[in-house]
């Protein structure tokens, strides 16, 4: 019976895939779609799934490792496992930089908001937004994961209907590859506009971070990344499909999706449309990040890379020192009321470097974890997973390529120096003796 009890405390293959899709579909869907109808017409709907399948091949080495071994503090875990101590300490400091998108979304519901109710102060209400999923968070893993599963449902159900509605309404032209401007601009526009999709195509590997709470981690973290993708690829390429299709090129493109979705959308329907679709989006996406920031900065603190109080958890096993200081560092850029572009432009770099660094930890699994790899069920010859990684990073190169060819140099400068910082904070704090590795890689 205690057996029992404690699997239920678990996070079921369902949770899993409410928290991974849950973390990948944004509101960028919303206003994306309408700029990449503008670099390269009618063709936006291929671009998208061009787009999540370059996500996707990017992300492809968390899906073999997680199907191997289990990540007790996630990503944190990839790097100390495979490539050493203190490439993981610096690691898990400039890991903290990802809590910085907290306040990306808190700004966007905010906006999302009172965009719908003017009355609305856009700044407190993107405050409000990010307190709220903190407190939620404080209550535990399942109760987190039991709200994810409920707005999940429902974002996923407005975004579908705005697809099979808007099927109703769609040209036939939108399917023809030789109909004037489906390809407005070429390759080039076709490239731009997979570019432009990109960067909402792949948070879905996030979920190994909940390694350490998942039910039968091994088989459901990988299959539930495998699952969350084929939703975003049915929802992306179907809204896409709408967005180009329902109306004249001429009156989509460069706009939002709000454009389209007020011609299928008739009075109220559209208002519910934006409080469950773009909305819904970001409250998912707000609500799974405090977990997948805070597991692998508590493994970390746990091995002595910060202070011993660092780790200190309530009754339901949360990190409450970590959460905090998630929220407090998601919550100031709300409180000086930085622009998007402003927190973006500090977050994209790092991130894309860190992934760079745990795929290429995860080339030596079939050498460090050959008799474990052999047994995943995703197991497959050691030539093609080579050939894989080699895909693999050359998606990860594109994605960093497009990073930097976004940011201002002085941006791009401050995020590889901020990475050295790292190294140089790891290289002294293990230096002191103040680090006590144990390993958070097990095979069960």
């Amino acid at each position: 019976m205690e057996k029992n009890k404690q699997k239920g405390k678990k996070l079921t293959l369902t949770d899993l895939v409410a928290i991974s899709a849950g973390q990948v579909i944004g509101a960028g869907v919303v206003t994306i779609i309408g700029p990449a109808i503008g670099v390269t017409g009618l063709s936006a709907w291929l671009a998208y799934g061009a787009a999540v399948l370059v996500g996707f091949v990017s992300i492809l080495p968390f899906i073999f490792l997680s199907s191997t071994v289990v990540l007790k503090g996630g990503e944190y875990s990839i790097v100390l496992g495979m490539l050493g101590e203190r490439l993981a300490g610096a690691y898990a400091l400039a890991f903290i930089t990802q809590c910085l998108s907290l306040s990306l979304l808190g700004t966007s519901l905010g906006w999302y908001l009172h965009s719908i109710f003017p009355v609305l102060n856009a700044q407190l209400t993107g405050i409000i937004s990010v307190t709220l999923f903190f407190i939620l968070n404080l209550f535990g893993v399942t109760v987190m994961a039991k709200v994810q599963k409920v707005l999940t449902s429902i974002l996923i159900a407005a975004l579908l209907s705005f697809s099979i509605i808007g099927m109703f309404h769609v040209n036939g032209a939108v399917f023809d590859l030789s109909a004037p401007g489906f390809f407005e601009h070429g390759f080039s526009g076709f490239a731009a506009a997979v570019s432009l999709y990109a960067y909402s195509t792949y948070g879905q590997y996030m979920v190994i971070n909940f390694s350490k709470d998942a039910e039968n981690p091994k088989k459901n973290i990988p299959l539930a990344i495998l699952i969350s993708t084929g939703i975003i690829f049915v929802i992306y390429v179907s809204m896409a499909i709408v967005a180009c299709g329902v109306l004249p090129v001429t009156e989509v493109a460069g706009k939002p999706l709000t454009v389209v979705a007020k011609q299928i959308f008739p009075g109220i329907a559209f208002a519910l449309f934006i409080i469950c679709g773009p909305l819904m989006a970001l409250s998912t996406t707000l609500n799974s990040t405090y977990g997948s920031r805070a597991n692998p900065i508590l493994r970390a603190a746990q091995d002595g890379w910060f202070p011993p109080s660092v780790s200190r958890c309530n009754s339901k096993k949360v990190p409450v020192v970590i959460m905090a200081f998630i929220y407090v560092i998601g919550i100031l850029p709300l409180l000086f009321n930085l622009s998007i572009k402003t927190i973006t432009s500090n977050l994209v770099l790092v991130g894309y470097l860190l992934r760079m660094i745990t795929a290429l930890a995860i080339v030596k699994l079939p050498v460090l974890y050959r008799e474990q790899w052999k047994k995943s069920f995703l197991h497959i010859p050691d030539v093609l997973f080579y050939v894989l990684m080699v895909f693999t990073f050359a998606a990860q190169l594109y994605l960093v390529f497009l990073s930097l060819k976004q940011l201002p140099l002085l941006v791009s400068g401050i995020n590889i120096a901020f990475i050295f910082v790292c190294v140089i904070y790891s290289i002294i704090r293990y230096k002191k003796g103040s680090v006590h590795i144990v390993s958070s890689v097990s095979f069960e």
